[in-house]
């Protein structure tokens, strides 16, 4: 590329990184996926390093972000609140370093380094004044930002007032953070917005960015906005700090909360490691992150490596493998599942996202396809998080072809022809012929699955080859397979032929509640199969159970119970129970083993966010030790377990004279101390 091309270019991605950053920054309606922002802004860098006459102070690798939305005041940073460069890789990382003991003409072995989460939410910078919050604005530009301060003001983890902390409150202090809203958190506000019948949040990220600039801050804080303080524009003389790490101590003492318990310090193999760490915990966290910031430790060298244009020459960010991309939607496509429900899936262009091709994403539902208009040849915007199925997240509606056409679902299954009804409780359409082929293979799946029977090497490539040769009427035709039936399917030999009759006779025995998991009926999943175990002891007494029966369970509602009945009362299904039975398939039944009876005959509920324990982690404990979790306050429930940020259920349990107990006092309970 010669200069003149290499200017064309450049003025080409100045205009497009401009576009995407006023989408990002002030819109909060980003495009395109962080991923591809990123090779956009690597590729003008690269292209201003190569031509370095191309490089104008207009230049976005001279700014942050873009300018604020005129409808708030504009706030001045008194030191720029500048972006950090990114790295993916290791041996980008290791590159870094290495610029970095260069720059001080020191051996890397001997720089330490602190890392935390990178949260995936908006910055902010908030200025206390003799210990008062005087002052809140966005990053905005990095020198000029949105003025938010009476918005931050109702966010509950920003104290209005520093507590008394170590020493003097400083005369002044810049502190920043990212403002975020938790899964948890995120998950409860659509749940209160999808009752309401109105229109879901995108992402945690977008929707507290969102709630951070509303107009009035009554609806700010309305949401469940967090922060966590990352550090200070610079350090107060008083505190007489050597070290990043030592200012992740410090700024909790004030009241300024920080990840220090998720933070790491030590040498540059050492933070590979904490990085390996944090991309497998990603998933498991209360909050959303992209990566790690790493920090140069010492303050004294940060001051001597100082800042470029726009990022710390001290810091870096090294982010997670992308979890979104956009790609061409070629086609809708309509899959049935084991309980009839048909679900739109999109068949897309190929597309890599964190390491994985991505070809199919769900639609879940019509009304999804249709609250979010996504057709036949959009361009779309396609989200992979952990190992959940990828999902349309927006469509990208400027570059949506001409001609294109709403999406119906049809109104035939497309598997066995028969007609499809619509049922509104449960906003899906259902094929309601039981003898549909691409229901009887879904269940087929399911019966056999890792969470179910986990019958190994009896795959869905195994399952199509016996359907086809018609081996596999019902779940209990399992059972009555032989070494010469399977080594007469396609890619079948001896040994593995073995292998699959072993494992179907070691899944004879098998756990009751895993065998109703496996049973795969409406309404019945993990936990539900659980209950109903260790309620009953047998499947004949589940068998035999009333709707009433199962509706005096505080777990089990009036949906569960009518589904539990219905699948025991079908012919065809005790007829399959029967021939399970005959094939030597013995439920057994397993009542967990209590840690303790401290709990014996009690329950509990739980609300807010525990500190010691997770959510899971509580109520596992409350069923080791005797006693029982329910799912909603009533006069029969025994305590209701107080976390931080409680809900609604306080009140409605005060009202019925429910007893409320902190976590401090459930661990006592439970330890009988």
């Amino acid at each position: 590329m010669n200069r003149a091309e290499a200017a064309k270019r450049v003025e080409d991605l100045k205009a497009e990184i401009r576009f995407h950053n006023r989408q990002y920054y002030v819109f909060d309606d980003p495009v395109i996926s962080d991923g591809e922002y990123d090779t956009l802004f690597r590729e003008l860098c690269a292209l201003e390093e190569l031509h370095p006459g191309l490089r104008v102070a207009d230049s976005p690798t001279q700014k942050v972000g873009a300018e604020p939305l005129t409808a708030f005041g504009t706030v001045r940073h008194r030191l720029p609140m500048l972006s950090l460069n990114n790295v993916a890789t290791a041996e980008e990382f290791h590159d870094w370093v290495g610029q970095v003991a260069s720059f001080l003409n020191a051996p890397a072995s001997g720089l330490r380094f602190t890392a935390e989460p990178k949260m995936d939410g908006t910055a902010v910078e908030i200025v206390y004044l003799r210990g008062v919050l005087a002052e809140a604005s966005t990053r905005g530009d990095g020198s000029l930002g949105e003025d938010v301060t009476e918005n931050v003001k109702t966010i509950r983890s920003v104290p209005l007032r520093l507590s008394s902390g170590s020493g003097v409150w400083p005369e002044r202090l810049e502190a920043r953070g990212e403002v975020f809203i938790g899964r948890r958190e995120f998950e409860s506000l659509n749940e209160t917005r999808s009752r309401a019948g109105e229109e879901l949040y995108a992402n945690p990220r977008n929707t507290a960015a969102g709630s951070l600039k509303q107009l009035d801050p009554r609806l700010t804080a309305s949401r469940p906005l967090d922060i966590f303080f990352y550090g200070v524009a610079e350090s107060p003389p008083e505190w007489k700090l050597g070290s990043h790490w030592e200012l992740l101590q410090t700024l909790p003492t004030f009241g300024l909360k920080t990840m220090r318990e998720l933070s790491a310090r030590g040498t540059s193999g050492q933070i590979l490691e904490y990085q390996a760490s944090m991309l497998e915990r990603r998933e498991t966290l209360a909050f959303e992150i992209d990566g790690i910031v790493v920090k140069v430790d010492d303050h004294v060298l940060q001051d001597r490596l100082g800042v470029r244009a726009r990022s710390p020459r001290w810091a870096v960010a090294y982010k997670f493998p992308p979890r979104q991309g956009t790609t061409r939607l070629e086609k809708i496509g309509v899959q049935v599942g084991r309980t009839g429900a048909l679900t739109p899936v999109a068949h897309l262009e190929p597309v890599n996202i964190g390491g994985v091709v991505i070809q199919r994403a769900t639609l879940h539902n019509q009304d999804e396809v249709e609250r979010k208009d996504i057709r036949e040849g959009d361009t779309v915007l396609v989200e992979r998080a952990g190992d959940v199925i990828p999902r349309v997240v927006k469509v990208i509606l400027d570059k949506r072809p001409s001609g294109t056409h709403p999406f119906r679902l049809p109104k035939e299954c497309p598997e066995c022809g028969h007609t499809v009804r619509f049922d509104p409780d449960e906003v899906v359409t259902r094929c309601v012929n039981m003898s549909c082929p691409a229901q009887r293979r879904a269940r087929l799946e399911h019966f056999v699955s890792r969470r179910a029977m986990d019958i190994e090497g009896f795959g869905p490539k195994l399952i199509e080859r016996l359907l086809v040769k018609g081996r596999l009427e019902s779940v209990a035709d399992i059972f009555t397979l032989d070494r010469d039936t399977l080594m007469s399917l396609e890619l079948m030999a001896e040994k593995s032929s073995a292998n699959v009759l072993e494992a179907i006779e070691r899944s004879k025995v098998t756990p009751l509640h895993r065998f109703i998991h496996a049973l795969g009926i409406r309404h019945v999943g993990e936990a539900t199969a659980e209950i109903l175990a260790n309620q009953f002891g047998s499947l004949a007494k589940l068998a035999e159970a009333t709707q009433d029966d199962l509706e005096e369970i505080d777990e089990i509602g009036p949906k569960v119970a009518e589904s539990l009945v219905e699948f025991f009362s079908d012919d065809e299904n005790r007829k399959a129970l029967f021939d399970l039975e005959k094939a030597g398939v013995r439920p057994l039944a397993s009542k967990p083993v209590p840690v303790s009876s401290s709990l014996e005959g009690k329950s509990f509920l739980f609300t807010g966010k525990l500190t010691e324990l997770s959510r899971d982690e509580a109520k596992a404990l409350v069923k080791r030790s005797g006693g029982r979790v329910v799912s909603s306050v009533s006069k029969s429930l025994d305590f209701l377990v107080v976390g931080d940020k409680p809900g609604t259920k306080v009140k409605k349990a005060e009202d019925l004279g429910v007893a409320l107990m902190t976590e401090q006092e459930f661990l006592t309970e439970v330890r009988g101390v």
